[in-house]
């Protein structure tokens, strides 16, 4: 055996154990796999085949033997298309053909030759389209990943329908605008579901046992209605619309553990208003770094006393008597240890925890305040004026004079009503007095 087929096979057997081969960077062509290195495996009994960034630029199941192949990784390749066609039936249970150009799915793709898959990852693709024939078959399927394609509208109503054990769900920026109101509506066991970083501008119906929500990146402003009574975590990151958050409004979310909303950049407020029962007693994680609240008002007392962990950092806090509560106990002592003052200019860049409470002043009226304030004291001023010319007039005895071009004045008195209810209008002529004559 000469030297170079010797280094060949070594290295060949440096990446392969009884059922597992790795193949993974070494710059392969389909060609140079199916005939030269084939010839060293057995892989009729190989179980794990990893082929990730190599140069295929398709895969036929004919050109080799995967009688007991359970993990087929064909990632970072240049796959346009896969097929799975020469055996009746494939142990095959995980599939990963991410990082690749497949534009679309052949039904004799993902067909009823491979029934018991249960991870498929398709995302960073270019498919335009998911249709009710693509995933049709696969009916134990758990994991789906979908992310960074570019579907846009292109999702098909019924397209997920037949993937009812369907547990974890990635959608992440495949340019959705909207996710229709059927979508999700068999997927009872889903558990996980990522839609973010799509152009959505709601939350559509979601599947009621979900325990993990990712909206982050989506352009929702409002949470409103939303009831996912098992739901643990909710991620709201970065989310450009966002300006203020009660929590009131995640109030059906009673099993809440983790709440992150870092990176929401227009965030100016975020609070809780009055409530009846426990409210989100089961949160455990809180997050709300690099975004733009000023203030923490005391009503969220209870919630920040009973939270295991607050990230409050990077935001423009204002250290002034709203926030004195932080340093009145020493369970949120700990807390204001982390809040980094960025208003008023004295305290800038102190940390709230070194502040004295007495020094912790409120400016009461702003200075958009008082120009507000006296023109609402111009305007009674003004009105109390018109009121007292009023009232002279009325005192005087009602007289008003008219003078006329001929220098005659005529003088008008009060009505003076008779006994019989007819009026006598008394006229008073103060010079050149006419005869009826």
């Amino acid at each position: 055996m000469s030297l170079g087929v010797f280094i060949v096979l070594a290295s060949i057997l440096s990446f392969v154990s009884a059922e597992r081969v790795d193949l993974s960077g070494r710059g392969l062509k389909k060609e140079e796999f199916f005939i030269k290195y084939q010839s060293h495996i057995v892989m009729a009994d190989v179980t794990e085949l990893i082929l990730r960034q190599n140069e295929f630029d398709s895969f036929l199941d004919c050109s080799t033997n995967l009688a007991s192949l359970k993990i087929l990784d064909l990632s970072q390749n240049h796959l346009q298309r896969f097929f799975f066609l020469c055996k009746d039936e494939y142990n095959l249970q995980v599939l990963n053909v991410s990082h690749n150009k497949l534009e679309y799915i052949d039904d004799k793709a993902l067909s009823d030759k491979v029934p018991k898959l249960q991870i498929l990852d398709l995302s960073f693709n270019k498919l335009p389209i998911v249709n009710e024939t693509m995933l049709e078959h696969l009916k134990i399927l758990e994991f789906l990943s979908l992310a960074n394609n570019p579907i846009g509208e292109g999702i098909h109503e019924n397209a997920f329908w037949p993937l009812t054990a369907l547990k974890h769900l990635d959608l992440r920026n495949v340019s959705a605008p909207y996710f229709s109101a059927g979508l999700f509506k068999t997927l009872m066991n889903l558990s996980t579901l990522d839609l973010s970083w799509n152009p959505i501008s709601m939350i559509p119906l979601l599947p009621i046992n979900l325990e993990e929500l990712d909206i982050s990146g989506t352009q929702i402003y409002e949470l409103n209605g939303i009831y996912l009574p098992r739901l643990r975590e909710l991620k709201m990151n970065r989310m450009p619309n966002l300006t203020n958050l009660a929590l009131n409004d995640l109030e059906n979310l009673t099993n809440l553990e983790i709440l992150s909303l870092s990176g929401c950049q227009k965030l100016v407020q975020f609070t809780v208003w009055p409530h009846h029962g426990p409210l989100l007693s089961r949160l455990q994680r809180l997050s709300i770094e690099h975004c733009a609240l000023e203030t923490l008002e005391s009503d969220l007392r209870s919630i920040v006393q009973r939270t295991a962990v607050i990230n409050l950092r990077d935001n423009p806090w204002k250290c002034d008597c709203r926030m004195q509560w932080l340093n009145a106990n020493n369970s949120t002592r700990e807390l204001s240890r982390q809040i980094k003052c960025y208003l008023p200019d004295r305290h800038r860049n102190k940390l709230l925890h070194e502040i004295p409470s007495y020094d912790l002043q409120c400016e009461h009226m702003s200075s958009v305040f008082y120009p507000i304030l006296w023109t609402c004291i111009s305007l009674v001023i003004l009105a109390m004026v018109l009121l007292g010319v009023f009232f002279v007039v009325r005192k005087q005895g009602g007289k008003w004079t008219v003078r006329r071009r001929n220098r005659d004045t005529v003088t008008y008195t009060n009505v003076v009503e008779s006994s019989n209810d007819l009026v006598r209008i008394l006229t008073v002529s103060e010079n050149h007095e006419r005869n009826d004559e």
